[in-house]
């Protein structure tokens, strides 16, 4: 049985304008910024499942020369979309999970100094590693993305 989701159809990156394949359903990821295509264009300003920053910010960091990053704001609008969130940190590897409520920061496979917070915004407030900040330290982060 053929793969409904194989990458066979020729297409330019809605950001970079680079080629790339995407299935027939629209899906796909630019091999040269990352972008991940879908047909959602008609919320430039919104993150979408697939992607860390609106459709808008990534053109403009395109644009800029920047890498297609979340900046600490945006990591916080992802949790609208996502349910578990992952990120590096010197080496480490750190999560934060939406249970029963509830905002579980944690170092990935470490189970004690689990930081629980009751809303997003005493995360963003709160939220530290090694009595650091992570708002203060988020341009130091690196390969954010969903949680696997």
């Amino acid at each position: 049985m053929k793969n409904p989701h194989e990458k066979n159809i020729p297409t330019n990156c809605a950001i970079c304008t680079k080629p790339f394949l995407i299935d027939k359903y629209g899906g796909g990821s630019c091999d040269y910024c990352g972008w991940t295509h879908h047909n959602v264009y008609d919320r430039p300003d919104k993150i979408v499942r697939g992607d860390f920053v609106s459709f808008n910010k990534a053109k403009q960091l395109f644009s800029e020369g920047k890498p297609i990053k979340p900046d600490f704001s945006d990591f916080l609008d992802c949790m609208k979309v996502y349910f578990e969130l992952e990120f590096f940190y010197k080496g480490k590897q750190y999560g934060l999970l939406f249970i029963k409520g509830e905002y579980h920061f944690y170092e990935w496979n470490v189970m004690e100094g689990v930081q629980i917070y009751a809303s997003i915004e005493e995360f963003a407030a709160k939220a530290n590693i090694n009595d650091e900040l992570l708002k203060d330290i988020w341009d130091s982060v690196e390969k954010v993305g969903e949680a696997s």
